[in-house]
């Protein structure tokens, strides 16, 4: 019985393309990475820096945030030679799954499994330095749910039409990894570049609307859609997206509109 649930469920229900991926195949590979995460910036690596003074991780930090440049402006340049904005519109653009180009954005989205679980080594960062209090719930469950749903889009999806939504979470991750970046150079830089904090939260919150918004499209009669499954995806997927978007306004109203509040009134 469990053998069959595991193989509707995982087998039959996946696109045949991906079925044999490395990481896709199989969720376990993935649920023991996302469990070691948790357990090591929720409980191991807090106990284990417990009694120990913060490590610095300059040039660490500095190289994690140049591959992270480097890594997001590939995957915008790749998503954009695939033909988005030229072959390819944001309205109801037609599906040609068979097309050899598609294959290849397909593939590029697997990099960006990747680049997702990379992404994870941020919050660890965090953890050695002894700034717990950057481990949010909001950081940790942005963290997951995107390696989550990237699985889940190479898994069961497959619609080369979706990936406008990796194309600009790209763009953006290009544009927050310089900011890190410029950071990371000492206390004068940091300074410098504060007033374009509240930008990127701002872009962020801006992104997850234009995103929802395209993801209506799918229950558009005129759209054609590769499976009614994908219409099942694309609501909990914008459920996904809302919940984002209220946490980082929840985000950015206690860390810019209430602090700037707090100065007004001591003014």
């Amino acid at each position: 019985m469990i053998r069959e649930i595991y193989n509707y469920l995982f087998v039959e229900l996946s696109a045949p393309l991906s079925r044999e991926w490395p990481l896709i195949s199989s969720p376990f590979p993935l649920m023991l990475i996302i469990f070691g995460y948790l357990y090591f910036v929720l409980y191991a690596g807090p106990r284990y820096m417990e009694d120990r003074p913060p490590y610095k991780l300059r040039t660490f930090i500095s190289l994690y945030d140049l591959i992270q440049i480097l890594a997001n402006l590939w995957m915008v340049q790749e998503h954009i030679s695939f033909g988005w904005f030229s072959k390819y519109g944001i309205i109801c653009p037609e599906p040609s799954p068979d097309s050899p180009n598609t294959l290849k954005i397909l593939n590029i989205i697997w990099w960006l499994l990747l680049l997702k679980i990379f992404d994870l080594i941020e919050t660890c960062i965090f953890v050695l330095r002894k700034k717990q209090n950057q481990v949010s719930t909001l950081h940790v469950y942005h963290h997951v749910s995107n390696i989550f749903f990237c699985w889940l889009y190479l898994k069961y999806i497959l619609d080369e039409r979706a990936t406008l939504a990796s194309l600009l979470n790209c763009a953006i991750h290009v544009i927050m990894y310089m900011y890190y970046f410029v950071s990371a150079r000492g206390p004068k830089y940091q300074q410098m570049i504060s007033p374009l904090k509240p930008f990127i939260t701002r872009i962020q919150m801006v992104q997850f609307l234009v995103i929802i918004t395209l993801t209506t499209q799918i229950f558009n009669p005129a759209c054609p859609i590769q499976a009614k499954f994908h219409s099942v995806v694309a609501v909990i997927f914008s459920g996904n997206l809302l919940i984002f978007l209220y946490l980082f306004y929840d985000f950015y109203t206690k860390s810019y509109i209430n602090v700037s509040k707090k100065k007004t009134s001591k003014d």
